[in-house]
């Protein structure tokens, strides 16, 4: 595969990835459409940049997308106990 058919490829992914994030109501859905965004930036990097560093930030940005995962869900856990559900429309009131 050519570098511009993986980056179409990444384009696409990320674009439908975005429209999933801006539709969907559950907040563990939204999470997965972020990291579905992440992967696309990833696929898109190393498609396009050279070799080593593409590589390189790829595997920063995995870390990166880890360390997102958990504190996301961490997120999620905590406003699931606070409100009682976890559909993004319903959780209205957010106090500090």
């Amino acid at each position: 595969m050519s570098a511009y058919a993986l980056a179409s490829a990444a384009f696409l992914l990320f674009s439908l990835a975005a429209a999933g994030f801006l539709t969907c109501g559950s907040l563990v859905r939204m999470l997965m459409f972020l990291e579905l965004m992440l992967n696309a930036a990833n696929i898109a990097l190393v498609a396009l940049g050279p070799e080593t560093v593409s590589q390189a930030y790829a595997v920063m940005l995995f870390a990166i997308a880890a360390a997102e995962a958990g504190i996301g869900l961490a997120l999620i856990i905590t406003l699931a106990s606070v409100f009682r559900t976890l559909e993004a429309e319903n959780i209205k009131e957010l106090k500090g």
